[in-house]
């Protein structure tokens, strides 16, 4: 599919004719894999005697346009059309003791992760879907806080991007105006010090509506917040030059605590009245920000209470 996917990329008409030639198959069987892209939710236009073209273009991933956009050569790119989940192939690619740091991304991922269990959509060749590993040689101690560090990376490429009031919603949800626009997850793999950090993240760069019908949650993308169609290997090269940062950062020992003032910057919830639920109990406060290790920090009946992450949700009051 991804075959074809290239070949129609350039939003032009190509005949049945000419596409079996390149791909080198029959008619029938360009027709069927059109089908099959139609039903993993592209739209394919089929105009008779003209031929097939998609209603917009697609730009896939490759690496050698994330190489010509600054992924460095000490980072291993490993990039396929489909998976269930990225998060997942980094836990086999780590398990493998293959090269790190690397970058693995899908154009279509079947079953990705949320936060608290919830289902990540991201469409086929639209958006972003990546995890990028990082070993870490001084424990898991060293990486705390990561996620929040994570979450400024991409408010950094998203104001680069012309992207304007990124926020961030504690722990790792990114924002624009109160709509969700990037989704973070880390997963950790660790063996007594070393300690693999899978860094999972989903961005929205143009959204199907479809695709969306059951999110119960204000979203956006990046389509509708500027003014041209932003380059997917470009964001994708910029986000993993930002988490190479990052993660350097984390592995000298500076952690949360270089990062607090940073975060605190684009926080949404900053002196706003709010509920923080957990599966056991229900609180409610002010957010007063977070403290150097990444904590929630929430004044209650005067006193501040810092809760750390896990199955928690904030919202505002």
């Amino acid at each position: 599919m991804q075959a074809v996917l290239a070949l129609l990329s350039d939003n032009e008409f190509h005949s049945g004719e000419e596409l079996g030639a390149a791909l080198g198959v029959t008619r029938a069987a360009v027709w069927k894999k059109l089908k099959k892209l139609e039903s993993i939710g592209v739209n394919v236009h089929s105009v008779k005697g003209r031929g097939y073209r998609l209603p917009s273009p697609f730009e896939l991933l490759s690496e050698e346009a994330l190489r010509k956009n600054g992924v460095p050569d000490e980072v291993a790119i490993n990039l396929a059309f489909e998976t269930e989940s990225t998060n997942g192939d980094a836990k086999r690619y780590i398990s493998q003791g293959a090269s790190l740091p690397v970058l693995i991304s899908v154009e279509r991922q079947t079953q990705g992760k949320g936060r608290r269990g919830r289902q990540w959509e991201s469409g086929v060749a639209k958006n972003i879907t990546f995890s990028f590993v990082w070993r870490f040689d001084n424990g898991p101690s060293v990486v705390e806080g990561l996620s929040l560090a994570t979450g400024v990376a991409v408010a950094r490429v998203l104001k680069k991007l012309g992207v304007p009031n990124p926020g961030l919603k504690w722990p790792n949800d990114v924002q624009v105006d109160g709509q969700k626009i990037c989704g973070i997850l880390l997963e950790m793999v660790a063996d007594q010090d070393v300690c693999h950090v899978i860094i999972g993240i989903g961005l929205n760069v143009e959204m199907d509506k479809s695709v969306m019908t059951h999110v119960d949650q204000p979203w956006t993308d990046l389509v509708s917040r500027l003014k041209s169609r932003p380059s997917r290997n470009l964001i994708l090269a910029e986000l993993t030059r930002e988490l190479i940062d990052v993660c350097k950062l984390f592995e000298e020992g500076h952690g949360m605590k270089h990062f607090q003032h940073h975060w605190q910057a684009y926080d949404v919830l900053f002196n706003q009245s709010v509920t923080v639920s957990s599966v056991s109990q229900q609180r409610q406060g002010i957010a007063r920000g977070i403290d150097q290790k990444g904590a929630l920090l929430l004044e209650e009946n005067g006193e501040l209470v810092a809760l750390h992450g896990g199955e928690i949700s904030v919202r505002r009051v």
